[in-house]
């Protein structure tokens, strides 16, 4: 399945598989928009609900990434059985106060 890459106003945050780009569009209009306002990196939501969100293909380095992010949280159990399901995000984000409490 091809990798796509959401840019938030030029910004690439997120790669993710996807039947086709369309498909691709869809899942960030009516999925992945919302949980990038609620991710944080710096202290500042990942989109701010108005800055440009474009999906394109992913490129060779944030392919390599995708790939290596899936072998990882495969090795550590934590991936599904299904890749079409795995995104990774390519900035680093702020961990919730629970993951920090733990």
């Amino acid at each position: 399945m091809p990798l796509f890459t959401v840019d938030v106003g030029q910004r690439p945050v997120l790669v993710f598989s996807e039947a086709n780009r369309e498909a691709a569009e869809e899942l960030v209009a009516s999925l992945i928009s919302g949980d990038l306002r609620e991710f944080e990196s710096g202290g500042v939501p990942l989109w701010d609900g108005q800055s440009e969100l474009t999906v394109r293909d992913a490129d060779a380095g944030e392919a390599e990434r995708w790939q290596q992010g899936l072998s990882d949280a495969r090795d550590q159990g934590a991936a599904g059985d299904d890749p079409d399901d795995f995104a990774v995000f390519l900035v680093e984000l702020d961990e919730d106060e629970e993951d920090e409490e733990e």
